[in-house]
């Protein structure tokens, strides 16, 4: 019982033998298909032929039944909406200015100075003093805040009330310039003004016109009477106003054309020196605006004089 079966791999070459119920196949049967039993069986022919005759006849319409349908349309697709896209610009947007920086055109209504074609606002104020014989004495002019200068801008308001004064206050702390009846001089009272003296002087011309000078007129600290340094020239020469000062020309005024020290016309003057036009540059010279404002004012004053309703110093 303990030895191995003759067909095993344990047994003998002399007791190597096949199993008794071993049984042959025969070669026709290996070149059969193995999974021939696994397979549907086919139709015969007449029956396929017979079962596609009976489907054609079922879903072949009749032509009473057939019904024309109306042709399709092409349909247009909508393109879908993108989500706008944002381009970076390096572009700094412009500065902010509260009040129009490129006014160049003015018009004198005392006893404001308005602004015209690029605006319509009032832009400088001005103040007069009076003697004690009632004759105007000096002249202040200062430029309007930015406040000041849009709530007077609204159309229902007015600058001037019922009784004739102005509704914005004069504020002395803001003078800018201020001119003398005394010696016809202007002088500067802030930071943002020039040193010194502006003084007028009028030519008159051979053929008849009148040519009005401005000047700067400055001290000349080399020449000053009380250095130490000058006194034997004093003793020799005498004392001479003119030496201690340095007067240099700033603009010329003739026919209402103003020019500048280099003969370059900068502004004209119109409707009988009401109006100026600044045909210079003026963006980023605040300062220098001011001061051609203000020249114009004096020699207004200085030959015409203003006078307006509550014009007197203490409304």
């Amino acid at each position: 019982m303990n030895d191995a079966p003759p067909y095993s791999p344990n047994a003998t070459s002399s007791e190597t033998r096949l199993p008794y119920d071993y049984q042959y196949v025969s070669a026709q049967d290996e070149d059969g298909d193995p999974f021939e039993s696994l397979a549907r069986p086919k139709p015969s022919t007449a029956e396929s032929s017979s079962s596609a005759a009976v489907f054609a006849q079922q879903s072949s319409p009749s032509p009473s039944s057939v019904s024309f349908a109306t042709p399709l349309r092409p349909t247009v697709s909508t393109p879908a909406r993108l989500a706008p896209t944002f381009i970076y610009s390096p572009e700094l947007p412009p500065g902010y200015a509260p009040v129009d920086e490129l006014a160049r055109s003015f018009r004198l209504a005392p006893p404001f100075i308005y602004t015209t074609k690029t605006s319509a606002v009032p832009r400088y104020q001005l103040m007069q003093e009076f003697s004690r014989s009632g004759r105007p004495s000096k002249l202040h002019i200062r430029r309007l805040l930015a406040s000041e200068t849009r709530s007077a801008s609204l159309p229902t308001a007015a600058l001037v009330s019922d009784d004739g004064k102005p509704r914005i206050r004069y504020d002395e702390e803001g003078t800018m310039y201020s001119v003398s009846a005394y010696d016809g001089s202007m002088r500067g009272h802030r930071s943002s003004t020039i040193g010194g003296l502006i003084t007028l002087e009028t030519v008159k011309g051979l053929r008849g016109g009148r040519t009005t000078k401005i000047h700067r007129v400055t001290k000349n600290r080399r020449r000053d009477s009380l250095n130490p340094e000058n006194e034997a020239r004093m003793q020799r020469y005498g004392y001479q106003a003119k030496d201690e000062w340095d007067k240099n020309m700033l603009f010329c005024v003739k026919r209402g054309e103003w020019e500048d020290d280099e003969g370059v016309r900068i502004a004209v003057e119109g409707d009988g020196r009401s109006e100026l036009d600044i045909l210079a540059r003026v963006e980023g010279r605040g300062w220098w605006r001011d001061l051609v404002v203000s020249c114009w004012v004096m020699r207004v004053w200085a030959s015409d004089g203003l006078r307006w309703e509550g014009d007197v110093k203490g409304w």
